[in-house]
């Protein structure tokens, strides 16, 4: 038994060194392509998958433990809220999710009358393609120095009311998976989104909160990390409790704590656990994609992920020129928001439990939201260049045209 134990480990250790190698090396060559650690976990998950090299097989328990990265990534979010800004604009936010929302369905509907899907079919993929990622995107924010812009609060509130949306988008699928809801089930849910709604009122509202830790924390690093790691599971796990969405409690930590004076250390304390346990989240991503289905499916695959980035960069830059932003600012957010989410594949996790979606489906939707978040940076980058650039070019090409054509007249004079 001993033996067997050791074996164990070996084998343990061996696959952790080697998932650390392949994200390392991976991720420093797509770091030369100018794109985000994230892909590279993706990447990493697909090599190092039950598809590939099998170097793991069992991609639950990673996921499980990679959604834990993305219950800090979503308290890191909180931390970084300008709750007061946030407050005064939220019409506007709410507005355009819904204008969004009501698009989407419309864009699916009319796809899915075109395939002959059933309503159901209609109202899950409507949900799916409404939502994009806040953890790529507002990571993406935040490195640009944009998410406390006029553009990044508007785009934050719109992903944080679009995360708001993912608990009453899981009531709707579990209700038409289930054919029956009892009333039992959905009175503690209204109850738990009552009870949350009412005190981010308060914390939204009220300017004179502020929540203080002892000054003896911020020479104790050790309690530094638990006192971090317990209010941002703590919240999770309450509103997990509330039937709520334990990624939502995580966020109302970190909102609760940008309201207090210990934003820094928390921060400092926990970016290496949030690296860590983000990794995870979209290395088991990556590890749930079938290659073969991939290689088989690639022209479909690419057809889907090319409509999808090009419709939510449309849908969404029309929201947010309907909100009186820029055209410039409308197109680049159009991008912004254009990938499908990792609150989707909740989603169609779900939808499958339900028998909601068949094998193939949920393949498919995994792999074209995988394929929309790699492609996330390369398209923004393709958009930011086209609208920011693109036009000074052209005044310069066009000055040099000019002079040129100045030039040739004084010549010929």
């Amino acid at each position: 038994m001993q033996l067997l134990s050791v074996i164990n480990f070996n084998l343990l250790l061996k696959s952790i060194v080697i998932m650390l190698l392949t994200i390392l090396l991976v991720g420093l060559f797509l770091k030369k392509l100018n794109q985000p650690y994230f892909v590279a976990y993706i990447v990493a998950g697909i090599l190092l998958g039950p598809y590939a090299f099998k170097t793991f097989t069992d991609s639950d328990t990673i996921a499980v433990i990679g959604e834990l990265g993305l219950l800090i990534q979503m308290f890191f979010i909180g931390t970084k809220m300008e709750i007061q800004t946030l407050a005064k604009n939220i019409k506007k936010p709410m507005v355009g999710v819904i204008v969004q929302l009501f698009l989407s369905f419309i864009f699916i509907l009319l796809l899915g009358l075109y395939q002959n899907w059933s309503w159901k079919e209609i109202l899950l993929f409507s949900f799916i393609i409404s939502l994009s990622s806040s953890a790529i995107i507002l990571e993406y924010l935040e490195k640009n120095n944009e998410i406390n812009t006029p553009l990044g609060t508007l785009t934050s509130g719109i992903l944080v009311l679009q995360d708001f949306l993912l608990v009453p988008m899981l009531l709707i699928i579990n209700f038409i998976g289930q054919k029956s809801l009892h009333f039992n089930q959905i009175l503690p849910l209204i109850i738990s989104t009552i009870a949350i709604t009412l005190f981010l009122r308060a914390i939204f509202t009220n300017k004179n909160i502020n929540f203080h830790f002892p000054d003896k924390l911020k020479d104790d690093h050790e309690a530094q990390v638990f006192v971090g790691l317990l209010l941002c599971f703590g919240f999770g796990w309450l509103t997990q409790m509330l039937h709520l969405s334990a990624a939502i409690g995580a966020l109302i930590g970190g909102i609760v704590i940008s309201k207090s004076n210990s934003t820094q250390w928390l921060e400092a304390k926990l970016i290496p656990f949030r690296v860590f346990f983000l990794s995870l989240f979209f290395l088991s991503i990556g590890l749930q994609i079938n290659i073969d289905f991939l290689i088989h499916h690639l022209g479909l695959i690419f057809l889907i992920v090319a409509i999808i980035l090009l419709v939510n960069s449309a849908i969404n830059g029309f929201v947010f020129r309907l909100l009186k932003v820029s055209s410039r600012n409308s197109i680049y957010a159009g991008a912004l928001l254009s990938q499908i989410g990792e609150f989707s594949l909740v989603l169609c996790i779900v939808a499958k439990t339900q028998h909601l979606v068949n094998d193939f489906w949920y393949q498919l939707t995994l792999t074209v939201t995988s394929a929309t978040m790699l492609l996330t940076a390369i398209w923004i980058n393709i958009i930011r260049t086209f609208i920011y650039k693109q036009p000074s070019h052209l005044r310069s090409a066009g000055k040099y045209i000019y002079r040129s054509i100045k030039n040739i007249s004084k010549s010929a004079h």
